[in-house]
């Protein structure tokens, strides 16, 4: 404080002069903020002093969890993916299949208003990106978002001759919503006839083929989420979150549904964790307390990964009115503008980590803490080129050779722009000298297998032990 005196002197025997008199405005007002700071440390060590003297526990404040890292190419993330079995979208028990697909995905939160409809959105065209066939079902028959989120032509949806609802095509996605067949009028319908919108929107879409179904929820943790899980074979779901204690509360809530319900939780997106400056770049935490231990101590457990999304002004508008596909405007993933924004990658992180659990990679990259996820099969070469598979509880399972040639999903087996088999999968199944030569382990994913005609494939594990009926859940195959 002395010095700050002595040039308050100098400037005082200066005359005041116009550049004296600014000086001593800035001085006074570091003095002030000097003399804030050392009253603010003061109050500090009072307040910690009184505590100790009162046996008060002192708030500590809890590190987030270690983001996941991303493991696999985007290329084989698709292969993998389209080895999966196809497994009909109907109820459980019966019914005529209509529509299929590899992963049907779930993107849930506890409460309302954290940005859950964005993130489903803009996964859904991230993996469209990808290369996937993807449809997207909006759920929310009290407040739908989608059609806020991709605005669309009045009296847009159709039915079919057998009376199944025709899904509409924007952009390469496959969308419905109830806000697309009777926009406005979802508050004025009462439960039971919701839960029978819900279970229609469920079997009575006809999606034809998918690679990905991803399903909308809506906030909390009623009906349609159990409805979800009795009519559907569901292979996990995605979490979204805020870094407050009551969202996270709420989320702990549908966490516990989940593991009842048998559904799985694969990637934990934590909305609106930090906002980044257009002019210098620097991210700035938006939440820094200690409402993230419950949520870090749940991750540890169960490796289940964390990916971080910044707020952007971009990724929050919403189209004012309808814009043509080809405009690339909207959702904000189809924009080649934003690809260089921080959300863009943090979206696109989130949908390739989302595919890797999917696959049984969970706990690869994410969460330092807690037990990795043992690989889902194992495949070893029999006396003679016969190929074996051993299971995760321990089981072996003999494979055909020919089944897993014809079921080769490379470049040049099947056109990765139309999705055309351009091999004669019969002939293949049928080829009885078809032999492995040699086995090659590609990370803890996936399996490289050498054959006798000279074709490699590339395999994930977990196509493997739904080929011989070892998956995790009791899914019908259809390869």
């Amino acid at each position: 404080m002395s010095d700050v005196w002595s040039l308050r002197q100098l400037v005082a025997l200066a005359g005041f002069s116009g550049a004296a008199a600014a000086a001593l405005f800035l001085l006074g007002r570091k003095s002030a903020q000097l003399d804030a700071e050392l009253e603010r440390r003061e109050h500090q060590e009072v307040s910690k002093s009184q505590a100790e003297k009162a046996g008060t526990p002192r708030r500590t404040f809890t590190r987030p969890p270690t983001q996941v890292e991303c493991n696999i190419q985007e290329n084989h993330l698709v292969t993998f993916v389209r080895q999966l079995p196809t497994k009909p979208l109907w109820p459980r028990g019966g019914g005529e299949v209509h529509s299929t697909a590899k992963l049907v995905l779930l993107c849930a939160s506890g409460k309302g208003g954290v940005g859950k409809s964005t993130v489903s959105v803009n996964l859904a065209y991230s993996m469209k990106q990808m290369g996937f066939e993807v449809g997207l079902l909006d759920l929310d028959i009290y407040g739908p978002s989608l059609p806020e989120l991709v605005r669309l032509p009045p009296n847009c949806v159709t039915q079919n001759e057998a009376g199944r609802i025709i899904p509409i095509d924007y952009g390469g996605v496959a969308l419905m919503s109830w806000g697309y067949i009777n926009p406005g009028e979802a508050s004025t319908i009462r439960a039971p006839i919701a839960n029978q919108i819900v279970g229609q929107l469920l079997t009575g879409v006809e999606w034809g083929p998918l690679d990905i179904l991803i399903i909308d929820s809506p906030p909390g943790t009623g009906d349609v989420l159990l409805s979800i899980a009795q009519t559907l074979s569901v292979d996990g779901s995605v979490l979204v979150t805020t870094s407050n204690s009551i969202s996270l509360a709420d989320v702990n809530k549908g966490l516990q549904l989940f593991t009842k319900v048998d559904i799985e939780p694969l990637l934990v997106v934590r909305n609106m964790a930090s906002v980044c400056c257009e002019a210098c770049q620097h991210e700035q935490a938006i939440f820094t307390d200690s409402a993230m231990e419950g949520l870090t101590d749940f991750l540890t457990e169960r490796s289940v990964g964390l990916v971080d999304l910044p707020l952007d002004e971009k990724l929050s508008q919403a189209p004012l009115s309808f814009q043509p596909a080809n405009a690339l405007l909207y959702p904000f993933m189809r924009n080649p503008q934003h690809q260089e924004r921080s959300a863009w990658r943090a979206l696109r992180k989130a949908t390739r980590c989302v595919l890797e659990a999917a696959l049984g990679l969970k706990g690869a990259g994410g969460t330092s803490k807690g037990p990795k996820r043992q690989a889902p099969a194992s495949l070893r070469i029999r006396p003679g080129g016969l190929l074996e598979v051993r299971l995760r509880g321990g089981d072996l399972k003999p494979l055909s050779c020919g089944e897993l040639r014809a079921n080769c999903r490379c470049a040049l087996c099947v056109d990765e722009m139309t999705g055309e088999i351009k091999i004669d999968q019969e002939k293949i199944r049928g080829d009885l000298t078809l032999k492995a030569k040699s086995l090659e382990q590609v990370g803890n994913y996936a399996v490289s297998v050498l054959w006798s005609d000279g074709h490699q494939t590339l395999v994930a594990l977990r196509a493997l032990a739904e080929m011989v009926g070892g998956g995790e859940k009791n899914k019908t195959s259809a390869w």
